[in-house]
This record gives C-alpha cells, structure tokens and sequence, in this order.
C-alpha cells in the first residue's frame, strides 16, 4: 500500500444497540476513530419509490491495525459531512496479507 494514496481523513463510528423511550430497537452511533484513507467513487444509481433516491457507492481503504481490524457492519463511516453505511469488508492486500482493509459502503441522497 502506498502511504501517499491515505489522503482524507475519515471518523469511524461504532453502532451500540439501544432500546428508544416506546422501548423499540435503536442504533446509537459513537465515535471510534480517526484515520486516514483512500477515498474511490465507484458508482452511483438511482431509485424510485415514492421519491428519488441517489444512491453513491464508495471504498474506503485503511491501514490495517489492532482497532482497524475488529470493524464491522455496525459501524459507519462519516467523510465530508456525510454518513456511509459499509456493506462488506475486504481484508486482503495486493502483495502483503494484513497490510489494508478496504470497505464498500453506501451514501443516500434523497
């Protein structure tokens, strides 16, 4: 991985399970860390439900350290004032295993 490519500082935060006051299943999303990281813009699509939806898919790519590696699906992404929920993470590297860990995520418009 090349250092140079980490240029955008991204907040990952962490999803804690919480019950609302009508005692209904919530998300309470927590700061966990900051980092830097390449930013790519895959694709973006639209849907149509009862509004427009512009749906963005985007990678992240992180060093690989101790805190890096427990990241899941309930954590998301803050980059540029917006939320990113990631979809799946990929742990592999081009040439040296545990070196990055790339994350597909999705940011909605509406």
């Amino acid at each position: 991985m090349i250092s140079a490519l980490l240029n955008k500082k991204i907040l990952i935060q962490k999803g804690v399970d919480t019950t609302s006051a009508v005692l209904s299943p919530d998300i309470e999303f927590t700061d966990y860390m900051e980092t830097w990281a390449q930013v790519y813009d895959r694709a973006s699509r639209v849907t149509y439900a009862d509004s427009e939806e512009l749906i963005y898919t985007t990678e992240f790519t992180v060093r690989y350290t101790s805190k890096t590696k427990l990241i899941n699906n309930k954590y998301r992404i803050k980059y540029d004032g917006e939320y990113y929920r990631i979809l799946t993470l990929n742990r592999s590297s081009d040439i040296i295993p545990n070196q990055s860990i790339k994350f597909i995520t999705e940011r909605y418009d509406t």
